[in-house]
């Protein structure tokens, strides 16, 4: 719902604020994409939802939806701002910076909020708990998770959102979030591959 509602809100959006008009053709390939990836990924009698789908799902589906088609344009107005302003905003550089700064963002929130949870959590650390710590009890598991989790921040906030941003700075989000809408395809082979979780 959130990949495949971005792009049409996006490209709303970015016609009606910046006036961005795509072809009959765009529309059209961009639609056709956007229903491959429904008819991929919606559930059949044979493969049903694994979870119990509720309508307060769609609600937060949309939502969200509304916050990637509505980011994009943000980020769109961003570079014409940027080069109006006289910024070199269409090459790689842009996007990476771009990805650098939400990291940045992120690991400021991410910090502030565990040290939060560390400052919460002190009065109760004295009182005796019945299990002990997950990280002590299996170091290997964690040891060997490491290079996972730094694949992960490579792959997606690094070089996925940098690229994200960088074709954001060069072409409208209406032809941008139809191919971004291919992700959740690409993960279905890296999941069968990893987790054994067939298609």
């Amino acid at each position: 719902i959130t990949q495949c509602l971005a792009a049409p809100l996006a490209a709303l959006g970015e016609w009606i604020w910046l006036g961005t008009r795509l072809t009959l053709t765009q529309i059209a390939l961009g639609l056709l994409i956007l229903a491959g990836v429904a008819f991929a990924i919606t559930p059949s009698r044979s493969s049903p939802p694994r979870v119990r789908v509720r309508p307060v799902g769609f609600l937060f589906g949309f939502l969200a939806a509304c916050g990637q088609g509505f980011g994009a344009l943000v980020s769109r107005k961003g570079v014409n701002v940027a080069e109006a302003a006289g910024e070199l905003a269409g090459n790689a550089t842009f996007g990476l910076t771009a990805a650098y700064q939400r990291i940045l963002a992120g690991l400021v929130f991410t910090v502030s909020w565990y040290l939060v949870l560390h400052l919460l959590r002190r009065p109760l650390a004295r009182a005796p708990s019945g299990g002990g710590d997950i990280a002590e009890a299996q170091p290997a598991g964690w040891r060997r998770a490491w290079g996972w989790m730094i694949a992960n921040g490579m792959a997606g906030p690094v070089l996925g959102v940098g690229c994200y941003q960088w074709a954001l700075a060069t072409t409208p989000s209406g032809i941008v979030l139809p191919i971004v809408a291919i992700a959740p395809l690409l993960a279905i082979p890296i999941a069968f591959w990893l987790e054994g979780d067939r298609p």
